[in-house]
């Protein structure tokens, strides 16, 4: 009986494979901090994807990332038994299995690895499961894989997604969901963010589990989301600055939004003494293929670099909680630091390249107005008002040309953070992303910790978990199987319905 037929003919389905694969999580402790490239919003076969799980993972092994987060649509990938039938072309919404993509990924892999069978109307394959593909392509200390879900929504056709990392169930707001659960309903966009958090942090709570929660794409659909969203969310400690962009242009009236959303959102929260919003990048992959992975929705367009002191979820979050990473389009640092009240910044140069380091803050006794553009629909773009707040919200204090750059903070700042662009075009540049590679570091206040390091010191981070980033004090880290047990015992895990 070969390897797979034996797991699966047990009572307890994953658990050998899931014990075996996930103990690794415990402790890869360094005895200093190091970045640590990640992506933390893919998609695969499991949802809307267009590739299987392991050419996903392949793709960002191949591309030396150190972290992935496969984040399906309202799904974990945890049935042992789900398949999927090879046709011969991706038809519409959530596409098929091609016979192209099937024969490359048959052929990538082993045959003791892919699994088939045949039926009346041809051939079908099993997806692999996240402990599967854990065990097989997991490499302490050079490659994590973590778990989690697209919270995927649209309330009152206004698109409400939320990636949630480090927990492998489906929260149940939306367990047993399509891919997109629509929702009509007297509630706000606020409303049903804030209800998500509460779910998220609850079941995570129970689970005793670190994790961290992320609005996605707020520029998607078009001004979905708002400021005002994130100001009545404080909770909410994560979002996304980058990631692919949208189908419709830009209002011509309207200030870039995710920059402009991110200065106000911040203005507004440092001014009511509630903590920062962080940015991330992501490149929100679904292709793997030759012809499409370097392009809009492919891989390598957007990621996160975290300084931490291992490859360890708790470790990565924990530096992210506090604000010790940056986001990129392209652009790397070498060093990012927050001493004494001054962003520091090293830009990695390429050869040929030239940089611009940009300052950005937010001044005390900003304009707190906002008034509202109205934009009707046309074609398949909905309606929508769209705010508009003041131009000393998100204001550029300093520009310096080339690598090297610094900015200390004026008493009236409220935050700084730092905006680095090259003059080398974007790997893809669709509506809402920007034309050139670009890196960003998190704002940082006249509270905030020190991160990073400045010469002639040792590196210095001093942890403020936020609630959204949380082990419970004496808490050891705890690996899926137990987590799975418990979410059992809890009636907070189910397995996920495919499609």
């Amino acid at each position: 009986m070969d390897k797979v037929k034996c797991v699966f003919g047990q009572k307890l389905g994953l658990v050998p494979i899931l014990a075996a694969a996930l103990m690794s999580e415990i402790s890869w402790a360094e005895n200093s901090t190091r970045w640590f490239r990640g992506q933390l919003h893919t998609h695969t076969y499991w949802s809307d994807g267009r590739g299987f799980p392991e050419q996903a993972i392949a793709a960002y092994k191949q591309r030396d990332y150190h972290f992935l987060c496969m984040t399906e649509h309202n799904r974990f990938a945890d049935n042992p038994d789900e398949w999927r039938e090879v046709k011969t072309d991706e038809g519409g919404w959530p596409p098929n299995v091609t016979q192209a993509i099937f024969d490359s990924y048959a052929r990538d892999f082993a045959k003791d690895w892919v699994e088939t069978r045949a039926s009346d109307s041809g051939t079908s394959v099993r997806l692999k499961t996240y402990a599967e593909c854990k065990a097989k392509f997991e490499e302490p200390g050079k490659f994590l894989l973590m778990p989690g879900v697209e919270v995927t929504q649209a309330l009152n056709k206004f698109g409400v997604h939320l990636n949630y990392i480090n927990l492998p169930l489906v929260i149940p707001c939306v367990n047993g969901a399509d891919l997109i659960k629509n929702i009509k309903a007297p509630m706000t966009v606020s409303e049903l963010i804030s209800l998500n958090a509460t779910e998220t942090k609850k079941a995570a709570d129970e689970l005793k589990r670190p994790y961290m929660l992320i609005v996605n794409h707020p520029q998607w659909i078009y001004y979905d989301i708002v400021p005002k969203d994130f100001i009545d969310c404080p909770e909410i400690r994560f979002f996304e600055v980058c990631n692919g962009g949208s189908d419709h242009a830009p209002h011509p009236l309207v200030a870039e939004h995710n920059e402009k959303l991110w200065d106000v959102v911040n203005a507004f929260r440092v001014l009511h003494g509630n903590k920062a919003l962080y940015g991330i990048a992501s490149d929100d992959a679904h292709y793997y293929d030759a012809k499409r992975i370097g392009g809009t929705s492919g891989v390598g367009d957007a990621w996160i670099m975290v300084r931490a002191a291992s490859l360890a979820p708790d470790h990565l979050m924990e530096a992210m909680g506090a604000g010790d990473f940056y986001a990129s389009s392209g652009v790397l640092l070498d060093d990012v630091s927050f001493q004494d009240k001054t962003l520091r910044i090293k830009v990695k140069q390429d050869d040929g390249v030239n940089y611009r380091i940009h300052f950005v803050t937010t001044k005390q006794g900003f304009n707190q107005g906002m008034s509202k553009i109205s934009s009707p629909s046309e074609k398949k773009r909905p309606a929508r008002f769209i705010p508009q707040y003041a131009d000393d919200i998100g204001r550029t204090v300093k520009t310096t040309t080339g690598v090297d750059a610094s900015y200390k903070l004026e008493t009236d700042d409220l935050y700084v953070r730092a905006r680095i662009e090259s003059d080398s075009p974007s790997q893809t540049s669709p509506h809402f992303h920007p034309k050139v590679k670009t890196a960003w570091t998190q704002p940082y206040t006249h509270k905030s910790v020190s991160v990073g390091k400045t010469i002639g010191l040792e590196p210095k981070r001093t942890i403020d978990i936020d609630d959204q980033i949380t082990k419970p004090p004496g808490i050891p880290a705890v690996d899926d199987l137990m987590m799975l047990k418990t979410a059992n015992s809890l009636g907070l895990y189910s397995k996920s319905k495919g499609h």
